[in-house]
């Protein structure tokens, strides 16, 4: 399994089932260890059209970061995987990206130029050894050929400027430890912007910043959005920022998409026992001061040695004992486009 790879070929034989920029079927991702080996991903699959934000949501060690690494390829050598991810490129060609070799010319011509990633530290995004305009800079020269150093400088002030950056004449000179938080997570959107990806890929892109910050780079990207078209998979743990952000959800645990739909059927329709505790986990303005907030019992297991089972069973309070522990869940829809795993609703609980 963990082998000397086979030379990838850059074409894809399957075809996206509907005008989706994204398709992602029966994703698994292995990753080895000294001892065993885990699987942080178990057959994920799902969809993400054009111009759409998909909240991609769940508890951290769920999968989610592995998840949006292995789309933009740069999972550790120590990660296998099987299944399709299926892209849309600009030019109108479909590539499963995991028929690519995570080094080869093709991958890294998508990198940037079609699909970006913002991490959720942006303080180890940028080197400390160059400026952040020399940095973004780079990128441009990278993917547009013909480009001077003066292009790809006025185009790298341009975005500055969109984002938000007072002064970008001064601080585009300047290196991240000159930035704050909130300015260089705007220098990383602007940076991943600068070369019109139709795909970005938020991981928790606020979650070292404060509230307030928080709320201004979530419009922010609203904003660069319907801009420039983007389709946006966000990744977070925190449900409150999905109410305002995405269209659709899809929420993970234990490496597999237990429930998916429209934000609406999650919000006022949840089906799942997960998804449901998610939610009463949220704070409310009409709670008592003195009443302690929701949490689901227990942590997420480790993804290794798992049995053909619900995996959210040792966690869920309505945990039916031969039936949800014994076999294989399979998604149901219970209304149109939502999408639930779970045996009580399997077999009409």
């Amino acid at each position: 399994m963990f082998g000397k790879p086979k030379k990838r070929e850059p074409a894809c034989q399957a075809e996206l089932s509907g005008d989706y920029l994204l398709e992602v079927r029966g994703l698994n991702v292995n990753i080895r260890v000294e001892e065993d080996t885990l699987h942080p991903v178990r057959g994920v699959s799902f969809v993400l059209g054009r111009g759409e934000t998909l909240g991609l949501v769940g508890e951290s060690g769920c999968g989610k970061s592995v998840t949006s690494k292995e789309i933009m390829g740069i999972n550790p050598k120590n990660c296998s995987s099987s299944g399709e991810v299926l892209f849309r490129t600009k030019a109108g060609r479909t590539l499963n990206l995991l028929d690519l070799e995570k080094d080869g010319d093709t991958y890294r011509a998508l990198r940037g130029s079609e699909i970006a990633m913002i991490f959720q530290e942006p303080m180890t995004a940028f080197s400390p050894l160059y400026t952040v305009g020399n940095q973004m800079a780079e990128l441009v020269l990278l993917h547009s050929p013909g480009t001077g150093r003066q292009q790809a400088r006025a185009r790298v002030l341009e975005m500055l400027k969109k984002v938000g950056i007072a002064n970008p004449e001064r601080r585009i000179d300047q290196y991240p430890h000159e930035f704050s938080g909130g300015m260089l997570q705007r220098a990383l959107i602007a940076m991943m912007l600068c070369c019109n990806p139709t795909m970005l890929i938020a991981d928790e892109p606020t979650t070292a910043l404060d509230v307030t910050i928080q709320a201004q780079i979530l419009e922010l990207m609203k904003a660069l959005q319907k801009e420039f078209g983007m389709s946006i998979l966000f990744i977070t743990h925190d449900l409150g920022t999905v109410a305002g952000m995405c269209d659709r959800v899809a929420v993970m645990y234990l490496g597999e998409i237990v429930e998916t739909g429209t934000v609406r059927q999650i919000f006022h329709n949840a089906r799942h026992p997960y998804t449901r505790g998610l939610l009463r986990s949220l704070p409310k303005m009409d709670q008592n001061r003195d009443e302690r907030l929701y949490a689901i019992r227990g942590v997420v297991p480790l993804p290794v040695n798992l049995k053909p089972s619900c995996g959210f069973h040792e966690r869920c309070e309505q945990c039916v004992p031969g039936r949800c522990d014994s076999a294989e869940v399979q998604p149901v829809e219970v209304e149109p486009g939502h999408f639930v795993r779970c045996k009580l609703v399997e077999k009409g609980g």
